[in-house]
């Protein structure tokens, strides 16, 4: 697109500039995206003009995206999760997840499911489950707490806010030396968690 006048203030006193937007790609580099601007000199406003196409940007969103798979499963690998069970417990078939990691037949779902699995590996174990909804809160929350513990040790007491739990009420952790034997009770009111 040329223009002549600035469309703000309609000076002749404008510069076009050749210019790089920053698209973000979770868990990826950005993709740059080459953009054309009007600068005025008078005004001082910036205009964006024109840009790439857009579906020649998504395609290299999607490519940066289809990246950082192996990277994101590597991280699953590395909490202690192999491959085989990530296939079992979320029923792919057998190498799939292999032909994630050398960047064949990713999905956009492979994508998501890959990023949802490196921030909370323990989601095996609710898939483990059966995907059952009451084992899914429980094994999540003990995880979150025995995570707080480990970066944080000095934590010893928090408060859990009851507006997400209002049927079940609020869970909390029983104090016991074998952390394996703590089981989650429910509270009908909010409650100073011991950790």
């Amino acid at each position: 697109m040329t223009t002549k006048f600035c469309p703000v203030c309609d000076s002749e006193n404008i510069e076009i500039k050749k210019d790089f937007r920053r698209l973000v790609v979770p868990f990826a580099e950005p993709v740059l995206q080459e953009i054309s601007v009007c600068h005025c000199n008078d005004c001082l406003s910036d205009i964006l003009l024109d840009s790439e196409p857009k579906k020649i940007v998504q395609n290299r969103i999607l490519e940066r995206a289809k990246e950082s798979v192996p990277g994101l499963l590597k991280k699953v690998n590395e909490s202690g999760y192999s491959d085989s069970r990530l296939e079992r417990a979320l029923n792919l078939a057998p190498h799939t997840i292999n032909r994630w990691k050398q960047g064949s037949q990713v999905s956009a779902a492979a994508i998501a499911l890959s990023r949802f699995m490196s921030i909370l590996p323990e989601l095996t174990f609710v898939a483990e489950a059966g995907f059952d909804e009451a084992f899914a809160r429980t094994a999540i929350l003990k995880k979150t707490i025995d995570k707080i513990k480990t970066v944080d040790s000095s934590v010893k007491s928090f408060y859990v806010n009851t507006g997400a739990c209002v049927a079940a009420g609020v869970m909390a952790l029983n104090n016991s030396a074998d952390s394996e034997k703590s089981e989650l009770t429910y509270h009908a009111q909010p409650v100073l968690m011991e950790v």
